[in-house]
C-alpha cells in the first residue's frame, strides 16, 4: 500500500468514526453535492462525505476526491483546488478518533467550551480565584501626570476601495485605488478602511475626534491642563505591498481636511518610515529591519506600537514612561465612566498599581508592567457600562445549522472569561484574556522583559505579546484596570468594511489555532504549562492536535460557504501549516535577535542616532484649525 493510499484510509476511518457525532441524517441535505454553491464547497463536502458511508452521495464523493487528487490544472481554479487538497490531506492525514469514545465533540476538540456550557458559574468562580493577586506592591513612580508621562497609540488599516469608481475615493488617490483594487491581496485584517470610505464610516476620523473630545473633558475635570495636547502615534498598515505611500498620504489628507484636533498631536508611521527608524537604530542589522514595521500580521504593528514609547522617550519627550493603545472604533464615554465609576478615563488609566508587583494564585511573582481595560458594545451602552461585549451562545441553536461550532466553540469560554475577568469590578486582579485595544505598558517593563508579538501572529496578538514574557517563577502580566471600559462602536459605522472582511477574519481564527498551538510547543515553559496559564479562552487555541482540528473546521465551514472563504483560505492555511511544521522555530530565534538589537539600541540613557529626530518630525500631521 502506498503512503498516499494509507493516508487516505486513515482520513476516511477518522471521519467515519466521528461522523455520527458531528453529523446526523438531518445534516445530509446540507452536504449534498448537487446543492453546493460552487466547486470549492462541493469538494469540501466530498471530503466530509467520505466518512458518511450511508449518505447517498458517498460514492460520488469518493470519486470526486480521487479525480481532484489526480488533477494537474495550472488554471486559477486548479491552483485553488490543489491548495485545498494539499491542506485537507496534510491536516487530516493523522486524524483518528476512538469509535468507543462517546463524549460530546466539545469535550474532545474544545474542552473549555464543554466546561463553560455545562457549569458557567463554576468556571466564572474559578477564573476569579485564579486572577486574584496577592502581596500587591505599588510602583515607586506611578503615573501621575498623564499630559507629560503618557503616550497614546492606535493603528489604522488601509485597503483599496471596495468600489474603485466611487466618488468617495479622494481624487488624489483614485489612480492608486484602481491599481491596487486589481492586484492580489497579501495582508488580511478584520475591517480595514477602504479608500472609498465615506467620512461618517471612517474610523480614523471617528476615533480621533472622539479621543479629542474625551481629552477636552479631562481638561474640564482638571486631569489635564486647559491647553494640553497629548501625543498619539498611529501606525498605518496596508493590505497590499507597495501601497504604503498611498496609505500614509490618505491618512494624512483625511486628518488635515476633516479634523480640527485641539488636544492631540498625531504622528503617522507606515512601513517605509519604520524601516527608516530601524536603519537609524540598528544600521546593517537584517533581523532588526525585518521585525520592526507595521505591515503584515497584527503582531507586527502591535509590537511597534509598544516599543515606540522608548523611541519617544529618546527623541521627543524624556518624561514619557507609559503608553496606552486604543482601537479607533472604540471611544471613552466620559459621561458614562464618570457616572458608573466616579472617574474619568485618564484617572482610571492612572491606576496606582500599574508598574507594581504582586503574587498570582500559584505564588509566582507578577510584574504588573502592563495594563488592560474592557469593552461595552455601543448597542448595549445605554443600559450600563458593565455589560459583556461577548454574549453566551445558545448551545441548542448551535446544533441547527451545520457549522464548525459543532466541534469547536471558543465563544463559550470567551463569554464567561469576559464576564468574570474583563468586567471584574474589584481592584487587585490580573488579566490573561485581553483585547487588542485598551492595553498599556511601561518603559521599565519594555526594557526589562523585551516582550514582542511574533510577526506571524495575526489574531490575539495581545495574548501572544504576554506569552513572550512568561517565565517559570515570574512573568510580565496585565494589571486589570477596573472600570476602564471603552465603548465599542464598530457596528455603528463600519458595517460595510466588517462584512467585506468577514471571511478573512474567520480564516485568521483557524490560523490562530495552528500558530498558537505550535508556539506553545516551542515555548520554554512547555505546552501544558502555557495552556494552563492561558485557560480558559486562549487555551482553546492551544490544541494537542491542531492540524486535524483546523482541517475539520475549514472543511465543515467551507462546505457551506465556498467562494472566497475557500479560495483565499486554502492557500493561506496550506502556507500556515507548512510554516508551523518547518519554519517557526528558526523564525522565533531570528525575531528574538531582532528585538534584542532594537531594544539594546533604545537602552536607557543612550543618545538618539543621527536622523531619528527628523523621521519623527516629518511623521507629524498638522490637524489644528
Amino acid at each position: 500500500m502506498t503512503d498516499a493510499t494509507d493516508a487516505t484510509g486513515r482520513i476516511t476511518r477518522g471521519l467515519s468514526a466521528a461522523g455520527d457525532r458531528l453529523l446526523t441524517s438531518d445534516d445530509w441535505p446540507a452536504l449534498s453535492l448537487d446543492t453546493a454553491p460552487d466547486d470549492q464547497a462541493r469538494l469540501c463536502r466530498a471530503w466530509l462525505l467520505r466518512g458518511l458511508t450511508a449518505h447517498p452521495d458517498h460514492s460520488a464523493a469518493e470519486a470526486l476526491v480521487k479525480q481532484t487528487e489526480a488533477a494537474t490544472s495550472a488554471s486559477p481554479d486548479g491552483m485553488v483546488t490543489r491548495h485545498l487538497v494539499s491542506f485537507l490531506e496534510r491536516s487530516l492525514a493523522d486524524f483518528v478518533i476512538d469509535p468507543e469514545d462517546r463524549r460530546h465533540p466539545w469535550d474532545i476538540f474544545c474542552p473549555p467550551a464543554a466546561a463553560a456550557s455545562a457549569a458557567p458559574d463554576d468556571m466564572a468562580e474559578t477564573i476569579r480565584a485564579r486572577r486574584r493577586l496577592h502581596d500587591l506592591t505599588p510602583p515607586s513612580a506611578p503615573l501621575r501626570a498623564p499630559a507629560a508621562e503618557l503616550l497614546f497609540t492606535a493603528n489604522a488599516l488601509i485597503s483599496p476601495p471596495l468600489d474603485p469608481d466611487s466618488p468617495d475615493v479622494p481624487a488624489d488617490h483614485r489612480a492608486a485605488g484602481h491599481r491596487f483594487a486589481e492586484s492580489r491581496q497579501t495582508f488580511w485584517y478584520d475591517h480595514p478602511i477602504p479608500l472609498d470610505a465615506r467620512p461618517e464610516e471612517n474610523e480614523i476620523l471617528y476615533g480621533l475626534a472622539s479621543l479629542d473630545r474625551a481629552l477636552a473633558a479631562e481638561c474640564e475635570a482638571g486631569t489635564l491642563p486647559p491647553a494640553a495636547r497629548m501625543d498619539l502615534v498611529m501606525s498605518v498598515s496596508v493590505t497590499h505591498p507597495g501601497m504604503e505611500e498611498t496609505g500614509f498620504a490618505y491618512v494624512r489628507d483625511i486628518i488635515t481636511r476633516h479634523l480640527d484636533l485641539r488636544h492631540l498631536r498625531v504622528f503617522v508611521f507606515d512601513e517605509d518610515r519604520c524601516r527608516a527608524i530601524a536603519r537609524c537604530l540598528c544600521p546593517g542589522d537584517a533581523a532588526a529591519a525585518d521585525i520592526f514595521g507595521v505591515n503584515g500580521a497584527y503582531g507586527r504593528h502591535y509590537s511597534f506600537l509598544k516599543v515606540i514609547l522608548l523611541v519617544w522617550q529618546m527623541v521627543v519627550n524624556p518624561r514619557v514612561r507609559f503608553t496606552f493603545k486604543i482601537d479607533l472604533d472604540q471611544i471613552f464615554d466620559q459621561t458614562a465612566l464618570k457616572s458608573h465609576t466616579g472617574r474619568t478615563a485618564l484617572q482610571t488609566i492612572a491606576n496606582p498599581l500599574w508598574g507594581g508587583t504582586a503574587r498570582d494564585h500559584e505564588g509566582k511573582l507578577v510584574d504588573l508592567g502592563m495594563l488592560a481595560g474592557g469593552l461595552v458594545n455601543e448597542a448595549d451602552a445605554a443600559t450600563g457600562l458593565f455589560i459583556p461585549d461577548v454574549r453566551r451562545p445558545d448551545t441548542e441553536a448551535l446544533k441547527a445549522p451545520l457549522t464548525s461550532r459543532r466541534l469547536f466553540c471558543p465563544q463559550w469560554p470567551q463569554a464567561i472569561s469576559t464576564e468574570a475577568e474583563i468586567l471584574q469590578r474589584a481592584p487587585g486582579f490580573q488579566r490573561v484574556h485581553v483585547t487588542g485595544g485598551t492595553t498599556g505598558i511601561t518603559a521599565d517593563a519594555l526594557r526589562r522583559w523585551r516582550p514582542f508579538t511574533p510577526t506571524f501572529i495575526n489574531r490575539a496578538e495581545d495574548q501572544a505579546y504576554a506569552i513572550s514574557a512568561f517565565g517559570e517563577a515570574e512573568y510580565l502580566g496585565h494589571l486589570h484596570a477596573e472600570g476602564l471600559i471603552m465603548r465599542h462602536d464598530k457596528q455603528a459605522f463600519a458595517a460595510r468594511a466588517i462584512a467585506h472582511a468577514s471571511d478573512g477574519k474567520a480564516i485568521g481564527d483557524i490560523e490562530r489555532l495552528l500558530l498558537f498551538s505550535r508556539y506553545a510547543q516551542l515555548h520554554p515553559q512547555g505546552f501544558e504549562t502555557l495552556r494552563d496559564h492561558l485557560w480558559p479562552f486562549t487555551a482553546c487555541f492551544v490544541s494537542p492536535d491542531p492540524a486535524a482540528l483546523a482541517g475539520l473546521i475549514f472543511a465543515i465551514d467551507g462546505a457551506a460557504k465556498g467562494g472566497s472563504y475557500v479560495r483565499n483560505g486554502a492557500a493561506r492555511l496550506a502556507a500556515c501549516l507548512s510554516f508551523c511544521e518547518t519554519d517557526m522555530a528558526a523564525r522565533l530565534a531570528h525575531e528574538r535577535a531582532g528585538w534584542e538589537a532594537i531594544l539594546g539600541a533604545l537602552g536607557e540613557g543612550r543618545a538618539a542616532p543621527a536622523g531619528l529626530a527628523d523621521i519623527i518630525r516629518r511623521s507629524m500631521v498638522d490637524s489644528a484649525g
